[in-house]
């Protein structure tokens, strides 16, 4: 039997991605003399063959998403020890390193591509012929050597149209990359604040979020006021300059471009398909200001840094300067970070494998015992809200709301039979009603089309987000312009999600929660492993977790997860200072 097999990959131009498209069905409907054919294709915005029966694109690798996630990073450092791509640079700086997370996601869907590919070929009797273009066979080939695995029964047939396809769509997506970093402004900030308390005291750097910037200024920053001078850069804008803090223009260098994207690598071979990844971006107008945001920053004298997140460009090129200079950086883990001379999160929870690759000495890891991003999340939040989506929805006060959160994961394929699986099953249970809430960086696409293979269930709402207005993918969902997500997860008789890291808010909140998790991913199996989520994985499952009441949770998991309001015996300056100054002795 033919099957079929999509990875993430870069945008195609509408044309060629019909034209794509088109030659994966013909290829994929082909009557073959052998039965063992799997199509490699590069996963279309639509995901048109998302339902397709022959897809195993969602099929489990019964590895821990930690697993996945450390892997990657070390593929990442394996590919830039092999040279990947040095000559891809802007403002001297190498591209490969500025998008960290950006690769490291591409890398995690090609080591699952591998893992699925190699399951298939161990359970095929005869030879698996794989048919895909030369660059995907050239970067799943390196993936492999990475991976130490040398399936015998593997023959790759490459496909000239579809290498053709690919090969366009390279040079002519590079070449819009480039007008739209030329073109398009920044949606950045360009300013800067400093505070000045004293010159006998270190200054520290910090960033804040682009959503909520006040809030976060209010919970983490002020904190850290009387003891350093401060050095605050805010991704999102604030229109009030804290108080005491003097607002500086970031100094932009004159000129459009000030770089190379070398064109150099356009098919074929793993360097092409990595160059994809670094120049078809679509937030590189953000990238010259981000690099003049670092310049002007680093123009002041800084002492330490703390770093939340190196996830965007901002972020992560403030680490590799400040690393670069010798600056102490104090790693607090509220996304990723690579890069950390010493490190502090919320819990043990936290401390994963990734998370010590960051370090030099793993053993260099703190707990401050609650968790600063939730706490920030549920800044100024009225508990008292019981019936807000119930007034909201227009619903009976006495109807039983079920609520999910989810959240946009390249694992489409995984993502749809997750919710295609919760719909089917509130299908049939009438008694309650599920409302599902997607991220602000969804258009709905995959909610859509589970909602519609289950029959467009009546006691389901659809809600989108409205920084997706004008761009979401059907009619069937419901768009509020101040919805207060805080609110709908207190006033629900249960929350649910598959990876989301709300889960952690509603447990704050005290509401009943439980983590779907049908493929052995392992997202939050600490919460059920510490009693204090349910895990859902069948139908039977997630009726017990209708039916039942909501778990109390010890003391011990509360710690464990980060969730027990030890702050009071925490203080992060104090903290900061002791390894600043641990940091300089050694």
């Amino acid at each position: 039997m033919t099957k079929i097999l999509a990875f993430d990959s870069v945008y195609m131009v509408s044309p060629l991605r019909k034209l794509y498209m088109k030659l994966i069905r013909r290829i994929f409907n082909r009557k073959k003399i052998s039965n063992n054919i799997l199509v490699l294709y590069r996963l279309d915005r639509d995901n048109v063959l998302i339902r397709e029966k022959q897809n195993i694109s969602g099929m489990s690798i019964e590895l821990h998403k930690d697993h996945i996630e450390a892997l990657s990073i070390e593929f990442y450092e394996y590919l830039r020890n092999a040279d990947i791509c040095n000559n891809l640079v802007i403002k001297d700086l190498k591209i490969y390193n500025l998008y960290t997370r950006q690769v490291k996601l591409k890398l995690a869907g090609l080591l699952r591509c591998a893992y699925r590919i190699q399951k298939l070929s161990i359970d095929g009797r005869e030879t698996l012929e794989i048919i895909t273009d030369r660059q995907t066979a050239s970067i799943m080939n390196k993936t492999f050597s990475f991976l130490q695995i040398d399936p015998v029964n593997i023959i790759w047939k490459t496909n000239r149209l579809l290498t053709f396809c690919i090969t366009v769509n390279s040079f002519l997506m590079r070449v819009a990359a480039v007008l739209k970093m030329i073109t398009v402004q920044s949606e950045l900030p360009k300013d800067y604040f400093y505070k000045e308390n004293d010159t006998n005291l270190p200054t520290v750097l910090i960033t804040m979020p682009k959503r909520r910037p006040e809030d976060f200024y209010l919970t983490y920053v002020k904190e850290l006021e009387k003891q350093f001078n401060i050095v605050l850069y805010s991704t999102g804008f604030l229109e009030t300059t804290p108080k005491e803090y003097e607002r500086i223009r970031i100094k932009q260098r004159p000129g459009f471009l000030r770089g190379l994207f070398d064109l150099k690598n356009i098919c074929f071979n793993a360097d092409s398909y990595i160059a994809d990844v670094l120049i078809i971006f679509e937030k590189h107008y953000n990238l010259n200001l981000s690099i003049d945001v670092v310049n002007s920053i680093f123009s002041n004298k800084i002492d330490a840094h703390v770093s939340r997140l190196q996830t965007n460009v901002v972020d992560n090129l403030l680490a590799i300067e400040a690393k670069r200079r010798g600056i102490f950086i104090l790693g607090d883990l509220m996304e990723e970070i690579f890069y950390c001379d010493s490190a502090i999160c919320s819990s043990e929870s936290e401390n994963t494998k990734l998370f010590r690759l960051s370090l030099a000495d793993e053993s260099d890891v703190s707990y401050k015992g609650d968790n600063s991003l939730i706490n920030y999340r549920l800044k100024n939040f009225n508990i008292n809200q019981d019936d807000y989506l119930h007034a909201l929805l227009g619903l009976n006060k006495q109807s039983k709301i079920i609520f999910y959160a989810s959240d946009p994961s390249k694992e489409e394929s995984q993502r749809y039979l997750t919710e295609r699986f919760l719909f089917d099953c509130f299908h049939r249970l009438k008694e309650f009603i599920l409302v599902i809430k997607t991220h602000p960086q969804d258009d709905g696409r995959i909610t859509n089309y589970a909602y519609f293979d289950s029959k467009n269930p009546s006691n389901v709402i659809l809600i989108g987000d409205i920084a997706q207005k004008g761009r979401i993918n059907s009619s069937n969902f419901m768009l509020f312009k101040n919805f207060d997500f805080n609110a709908a997860i207190s006033s629900c008789n249960g929350f649910l999600t598959a990876s989301s890291s709300s889960v952690l808010q509603a447990l704050m909140l005290g509401v009943k929660a439980g983590i779907i998790d049908k493929f052995d991913n392992g997202h939050y199996d600490y919460l059920v492993n510490y009693k204090a989520c349910r895990l859902i994985n069948s139908e039977e499952s997630l009726q017990s977790f209708l039916e039942g009441k909501k778990l109390e949770i010890s003391e011990e998991a509360l710690a464990y997860c980060g969730l027990k309001d030890e702050n009071i015996n925490f203080n992060l300056g104090e903290h900061l200072i002791k390894c600043y100054e641990e940091f300089h002795a050694n």
